[in-house]
């Protein structure tokens, strides 16, 4: 399987105001090996669907795991500022405040991991932008 990363046109306008050390981090520690031909579970950070989450105790929550999950959503932690071990016994990786939410888009040879936000700051509780607009961006 071939894996490839792609950018809606809200994160490549995110891209253009992070500071150095962000974009730094994201190219290294994501971009990059995965367009030398890794795939996400061979990263140093965490990669998880975004529907997996515990302590699911409302309908907001549900509602919110079936969407991720319709949508083919995930997130990936990408190092920035720096980082941490995860406590997750389910998926491995360290942790950060840097995350990318990612939305997979399967062919047959490819996932194409849609970079649709950046978020420097781990949300808590964790939830996912879905009005970002998810359209995929020829380049970069």
């Amino acid at each position: 399987m071939i894996h490839k990363v792609s950018f809606s046109q809200d994160s490549i306008e995110q891209l253009k105001v992070l500071d150095d050390d962000a974009k730094k981090k994201l190219f290294s520690n994501f971009i990059t090996p995965i367009r030398n031909g890794y795939n996400p579970d061979e990263l140093e950070g965490k990669y998880k669907p975004s529907w997996e989450m515990q302590f699911v105790d409302s309908a907001m929550k549900v509602a919110f795991m079936e969407k991720a999950r319709e949508d083919c959503l995930y997130h990936y932690h990408f190092g920035y500022k720096y980082y941490q071990d995860g406590r997750d016994p389910n998926y491995f990786g360290k942790v950060s405040d840097g995350i990318v939410h990612i939305q997979q888009d399967f062919n047959v040879e490819i996932i194409d991991h849609v970079i649709f936000d950046i978020c420097l700051k781990h949300p808590s509780p964790f939830k996912v932008p879905f009005m970002k607009d998810k359209r995929k961006v020829v380049g970069l």
